[in-house]
């Protein structure tokens, strides 16, 4: 116990805590790969009893058991650090109300892939046990890929507010980008990786979903296209969030490429994999990228923050001038 308030208490900083924050978005990205190497190298059943793997406490044998139960550990992992962000968001002093919230958000769908995994493996792999697997992890991601910019943004300091002009767009980009997750998870459910070699039902009939799937894609990537240049034509959003813009559309280009290339080749497991990794990287990407163009820095903040430079120029002129030779400066500290 006095480790762990030792732990809490050294977070309890504004910079630390945006550090903390950025390990947890790590970790609930690549959870997303991790569990796609489970269904697609048929591992979903390596362990077919919960929490243990085959009554033990850890594989008996290495291949599918032990594929299997890595992801297990690894989803212990993020629900702790999770846990932990949250804890941590709740001791901050005069933290704002939503890095709490965001905070407790990964925290609950953290901890609720627990049961839900269970449930999907004691359903033998139901499609949509699978399906729901997939979509409360973008849950989480996307709910600690806010948190994180929040975070950011508490420790620089900055303040956003509603941008009644692109807001609409930037909601609408990202509703685009979760249905075109959902019409995915629906093709994954009627497609031929069903997660163990033993389990045939499927959900849906595959043709008709990935026609639907395409169509939400098309809908998508013009919604992105549009807010992009509108952001580059006219600026206005943070270095940030110009940057994520900037990365957006090439990442949706390799997206379509690499889910054509998947079509055509018969769905193969590794290209459905690194399909599964990019699409988590977009989609946070893109919320990062919707909420920094929804949200934008106030302009009073920057005009506070070019003012505060001005007069540390001026104060730092004047002190050099009035500081005898040979007496240097005092160092000073500097918040992050």
């Amino acid at each position: 116990m006095p480790g762990t308030m030792r732990v809490l208490r050294r977070l309890s900083t504004p910079a630390a805590f945006a550090r903390l924050t950025l390990v947890a978005l790590a970790l609930l990205w690549v959870i997303v790969p991790s569990g796609a190497v489970v269904r697609l190298t048929a591992s979903g059943l390596g362990c077919p009893d919960w929490p243990l793997c085959n009554g033990g406490v850890v594989p008996a044998t290495a291949g599918h058991e032990l594929i299997e139960y890595t992801n297990r550990l690894l989803s212990a992992v993020v629900v702790v650090v999770a846990i932990l962000t949250a804890l941590v968001a709740w001791r901050l002093p005069g933290a704002p109300g939503s890095l709490r919230a965001w905070s407790l958000a990964i925290a609950v769908t953290s901890g609720a892939q627990a049961p839900l995994g269970a449930i999907t493996v004691l359903t033998g792999l139901h499609p949509m046990a699978v399906g729901a697997h997939f979509l409360l992890s973008m849950v989480a991601l996307g709910s600690g890929t806010v948190l994180a910019v929040r975070a950011r943004d508490w420790a620089a300091g900055r303040e956003r507010a509603w941008d009644r002009r692109r807001g609409p767009l930037a909601v609408l980009v990202g509703l685009a980008a979760g249905v075109v997750l959902s019409t995915g998870v629906v093709v994954t459910a009627a497609g031929p990786h069903s997660g163990d070699d033993d389990v045939t039902e499927r959900f849906g009939d595959l043709l008709l979903a990935m026609r639907v799937h395409v169509r939400a894609a098309v809908v998508f990537t013009v919604l992105a296209v549009v807010l992009v240049a509108w952001v580059w034509r006219e600026g206005g959003v943070d270095r940030l969030t110009s940057g994520l813009a900037a990365l957006a559309l090439p990442l949706v280009a390799l997206q379509i490429g690499l889910g054509e290339y998947q079509y055509r080749s018969g769905l193969p497991w590794e290209v459905v994999v690194f399909h599964v990794t990019t699409a988590g990287l977009l989609w946070a990407v893109v919320v990062a990228t919707c909420w920094g163009v929804a949200r934008p820095v106030r302009e009073g903040y920057r005009a506070r923050e070019a003012t505060r430079w001005q007069g540390t120029q001026r104060t730092e002129s004047g002190s050099a001038l009035s500081r005898p030779s040979g007496i240097s400066e005092p160092q000073s500290t500097q918040i992050p």
